[in-house]
């Protein structure tokens, strides 16, 4: 059974210019602050550094958000563009999620895979 409990990790691999993130449960809107904030602050030295920045997203087990956390987090999708996210694979367990995250593809290349080593194998491989 899924748990609804919130919780998110992120993390960076300077080496690959790459940000990690996982997602998941039901969240409410302090909990996507405070993903916003981390995920900020882990991509800094990326930031920084002016990167073409690359991201892993693993949200699986992340449900059907209430409106107003599924806007922000198409907010942070997009926003990321402007930041240097150049391309994004979204892991997804959820097929409407699969559905509002592949329409996500302003500025950014963005695949969604049902797999980790799919998703990696995409977002590693030369355009």
């Amino acid at each position: 059974m899924e748990t609804l409990a919130p919780t998110f990790a992120v993390s960076a691999d300077l080496d690959r210019s790459e940000v990690h993130y996982t997602a998941s449960g039901l969240w409410d809107m302090p909990t996507m602050l405070e993903f916003q904030r981390e995920l900020l602050s882990k991509s800094k030295p990326l930031l920084d550094r002016e990167a073409k920045i690359y991201s892993l997203g693993d949200l699986r087990g992340f449900v059907t958000q209430v409106r107003e956390v599924s806007d922000a987090m198409r907010v942070v999708i997009l926003e990321s563009a402007k930041l240097g996210v150049v391309k994004s694979a979204i892991i997804s367990d959820n097929v409407l999620a699969r559905m509002q995250f592949m329409r996500l593809n302003e500025g950014i290349n963005i695949e969604v895979f049902e797999n980790k080593a799919d998703a990696i194998n995409w977002l590693r491989a030369s355009d």
